[in-house]
């Protein structure tokens, strides 16, 4: 007869050898079943990043077409005025909406421009009376809707000061800038800030003899985020003829921004019609995907327009006219994309006076970092 004692031993040593079997059959499904694939995505990190022309309000033609003196007066004073209908606070409370609706991370803005009045550049009086500050403008409205962002870097363009018919100076300060999400946590970290300008940069002949040096450049940071570290770059290449100073910019670009082992990410306007290879510009789209870049939009949708170029001067066209894509989001290296969307392209983005909150719409896209740490 069994004793009552052993019988209780044996059973329990079978009970846990069939335990041990089954969080071993456990395990396996783990590691093939669809949580596997769970957890190695949880291993990779996503950055959210976004490119907006924020638009400075008016195209200068009637300045650089300007034949006499007068009529570069007459130019710069139209200038002004167009600014002031465009309505900056308005839209840039706009663009405001969309970078909270979005949440990205990192956005590289363009056209970041300040307009000033005052002064007497005759005289020596430099204008310091700020009319309008888009970059400040934007700012506030996102820390007033409670998602404060903060200044990474300045690229300052150019800087230039003329006189109008309206007794006073007018001076336009341009910048492409580089703002992050404040409060991000020790899980984003920003380090090494660059700015540099082109060697290659449109000039502008004017009617008072004095040439605009059209100034542009790049501006990047290096990111770390859950280990992964790369650089996030934006830029603005030149957007009249000859292209090939678009061009030139491009290769300038490729040999210092983007120069480094690390993956990059670049948000911004290039100016290049991407989805055109008959356009002049295309050369350009061609020279940075040919160095290994990758075109984020047509990652995830080959076969969608995905416009962003370009609304009417003064904002009012009740229909979009966007009939090109010049804003883009390109990678290169151990990067994918896990989505991407069209911003402020919308009747229902136009602000409160029926203005689109720019000439051009912005991208946004969350793209994964995959990689050892």
């Amino acid at each position: 007869m069994t004793d009552p004692t052993n019988r209780m031993m044996t059973l329990a040593r079978r009970g846990i050898r069939r335990a041990l079997a089954a969080a071993c059959l456990g395990l396996a499904a783990l590691a093939t079943g669809p949580l596997a694939s769970t957890v190695a995505v949880a291993d990779d990190a996503t950055v959210r990043v976004m490119t907006r022309n924020l638009y400075q309000g008016t195209q200068f033609d009637a300045v650089v077409n300007a034949t006499t003196p007068l009529e570069f007066v007459l130019g710069v004073t139209q200038i002004y005025q167009n600014i002031l209908a465009s309505k900056p606070a308005e839209r840039a409370a706009a663009v405001a909406r969309e970078i909270v609706r979005e949440r990205p991370d990192l956005v590289g803005l363009q056209e970041a421009t300040i307009l000033r009045d005052g002064g007497d550049l005759a005289h020596g009086v430099i204008a310091t009376n700020v009319v309008s500050d888009l970059t400040q403008l934007l700012l506030d409205e996102l820390a007033d809707r409670g998602r404060p962002y903060e200044v990474v870097a300045v690229m300052p363009g150019i800087d230039a000061q003329a006189p109008t018919v309206l007794g006073f100076d007018v001076r336009h300060t341009y910048r492409t800038v580089l703002i992050a999400r404040r409060g991000r946590g020790a899980d984003l970290s920003l380090s090494n800030m660059q700015v540099q300008h082109f060697l290659a940069n449109h000039v502008f002949n004017t009617a008072v003899g004095v040439p605009f040096i059209n100034t542009r450049g790049w501006a990047s940071v290096d990111v770390t985020i859950r280990g992964r570290s790369f650089r996030f770059v934006t830029t603005h290449l030149e957007a009249e003829p000859p292209f090939t100073t678009q061009l030139a910019q491009a290769a300038e670009l490729l040999a210092t921004a983007a120069n480094t082992s690390m993956p990059v990410i670049m948000a911004a306007d290039f100016n290049t019609d991407a989805n055109n290879s008959a356009d002049p510009t295309f050369p350009t789209y061609a020279l940075l995907t040919g160095a290994g870049f990758k075109d984020a939009w047509k990652e995830k949708y080959p076969s969608l327009l995905g416009l962003t170029c370009c609304q009417d001067a003064d904002l009012r066209n009740p229909t979009s006219r966007l009939t090109e894509r010049v804003d883009l989001i390109l990678y290169r290296g151990d990067v994918s994309v896990r989505d991407i969307k069209v911003v402020g392209n919308m009747p229902s983005d136009h602000t409160a006076s029926g203005l689109w909150p720019s000439d051009h719409a912005g991208v946004v896209a969350g793209l994964r970092l995959s990689g050892g740490h």
